[in-house]
C-alpha cells in the first residue's frame, strides 16, 4: 500500500488535498503533519514500524520560507529513497534549482486555477511512487552484485533471461554451527551479531571476486562466478575467481571466528569448535531471472548447481573442496590435492573424485587478478 504524507500548517489545505488524492487512489493511506518537526516525526515513526512514507508533499512556506526545504533535506536523511514533491502558492519564494538540489522529485505551483494543481499533484504523485519503486529494486539488485557488475546488468536487461552458461558454483556451511546455537541458547544477539559479521563478509569476498551472492541459507552462503561473462575460455577464468574467493573467506573466517569465540567463552564453560566448510563446482546451468508474479530471483539451476551443493556436504570445517571439473580449471594456480573419491553424493549416481584445496597460500603462482585477464 503507497503512503502519502502532506506536510501543510493549513488545516483547509491538508484536508482538501488528502481527500482529492484519496479519492482519486482509495488504495493509499494518506498521512498528514501540520508542521516541519511533525512530518519528521511520522516519517520517523513508520521507518521504525517498517511501513516507511513513499512520497511526501510538502508546502514551501510554513513556520518560514524555508519550512518545506528543512522537510526535504530532513526526510531525505532519513529515507534517501523517499520522494518528495515541493508546492507553493508563492512562487516568487521558490527557488527551484535549490529545490531540486534538496532533493525534491518536482514542483507544483498551487495558484492554480479550479481543481488544476491538485489534479498535478496527483499525477505527480503517481509519477514519483513508480520512480521509488524502480529506484527501490535497482537499490535492491545493487546489493547482490558488485557495483562493476551491476553496470553491466543495466546496460543489457537481456542478461538477466534465463540462458544456459558454464558457470562456477560456489557453497559454504559452517560447521558446529547448530551446536553453538544450542549452546548460547539463552544468547541469541550472541549468534546473530556473529552470522551478521560473517554474511557481510561473505558479500565483500564475494563481490570483490566479480562473483554473484544468489542466496543466504541460514548459516551457508551460495555464490555464482561466471553469470555475466563471456570470456571464451571454457570457465577457466571464473572458476579460478570462485576458489580464490574461498580461500579469502576462509581466511576472514578464521579471523571472526577466533575474535566471537572468545566471546562466547565469557557465556558457557563449554568448548566451542566451528569451521567453515566450502564445495565448488564446475558446469553447465540455467541462469538467469527465476520470477512469479510475487518474486523476482536471479539463481542457477540445474543438476551441476545441486552436485555443488553436495560437494559442500562433503567438506570438513576449513576445508575446501572442488570437483575435478573445477580442478582441471584451476590446477596450473592452484595447489591441490586428491583427497577421496566419492560414490552416490546424496542421491546424485556416479564416483567423483574430490580435491582440496591447500592452505591460504593456495595460489602458486596467481599472479595476476583472475577478474582482468
Amino acid at each position: 500500500m503507497p503512503r502519502i504524507l502532506i506536510a501543510d500548517d493549513e488545516k483547509e489545505n491538508r484536508d482538501a488535498l488528502r481527500r482529492a488524492l484519496s479519492d482519486e487512489n482509495p488504495t493509499w493511506e494518506v498521512l498528514t503533519a501540520a508542521s516541519e518537526a511533525e512530518a519528521r516525526v511520522i516519517v520517523e515513526q513508520q521507518l521504525a514500524q517498517r511501513e516507511p512514507i513513499d512520497v511526501v508533499l510538502t508546502d514551501l512556506v510554513m513556520a518560514s520560507e524555508q519550512s518545506g526545504m528543512n522537510v526535504l533535506q530532513e526526510v531525505r536523511k532519513l529515507d534517501p529513497l523517499i520522494m518528495a514533491i515541493l508546492f507553493t502558492a508563492k512562487e516568487k519564494s521558490l527557488d527551484r534549482y535549490a529545490a531540486f538540489d534538496y532533493g525534491a522529485f518536482d514542483v507544483v505551483e498551487k495558484n492554480i486555477r479550479g481543481g488544476a494543481a491538485g489534479r498535478e499533484i496527483n499525477v505527480k504523485t503517481r509519477a514519483a511512487l513508480r520512480y521509488r519503486e524502480w529506484s527501490q529494486r535497482i537499490n535492491f539488485l545493487r546489493r547482490y552484485f558488485d557495483p562493476r557488475v551491476f553496470e553491466t546488468i543495466e546496460r543489457p536487461p537481456s542478461l538477466l533471461a534465463i540462458q544456459p552458461r558454464t558457470i562456477t558454483v560456489c557453497f559454504w556451511d559452517i560447521r558446529g554451527f547448530s551446536l553453538l546455537c544450542e549452546i548460547l541458547k539463552a544468547h541469541p544477539t550472541l549468534i546473530a551479531d556473529f552470522l551478521k559479521e560473517y554474511c557481510d563478509a561473505a558479500a565483500k569476498v564475494i563481490f570483490e571476486h566479480s562473483g554473484v551472492l544468489d542466496k543466504f541459507i541460514g548459516d551457508g552462503v551460495m555464490a555464482l562466478f561466471g553469470v555475466l561473462n563471456h570470456r571464451g575460455d571454457g570457465g577457466k577464468k571464473d572458476a579460478l575467481a570462485a576458489v580464490q574467493a574461498a580461500i579469502d573467506l576462509r581466511t576472514k573466517f578464521d579471523h571472526i571466528a577466533s575474535r566471537w569465540t572468545e566471546q562466547w567463552k565469557l557465556y558457557s564453560p563449554q568448548k566451542i569448535e566451528i569451521g567453515l566448510g566450502c564445495g565448488i563446482h564446475t558446469g553447465e546451468a540455467l541462469v538467469g531471472n527465476v520470477g512469479t508474479d510475487f518474486r523476482d530471483q536471479f539463481t542457477a539451476l540445474g543438476p551441476h548447481v545441486n552436485l555443488a551443493a553436495r560437494i559442500q556436504t562433503e567438506a570438513m570445517a576449513h576445508e575446501i573442496l572442488v570437483s575435478q571439473s573445477t580442478e582441471t580449471r584451476v590446477k596450473s594456480d592452484v595447489k591441490l590435492t586428491h583427497v577421496r573419491e566419492v560414490t552416490d553424493i546424496k542421491n546424485i549416481p556416479g564416483k567423483y573424485s574430490l580435491f582440496a584445496v591447500s592452505g591460504p597460500e593456495a595460489p602458486l603462482h596467481l599472479t595476476q587478478d583472475p577478474r582482468n585477464k
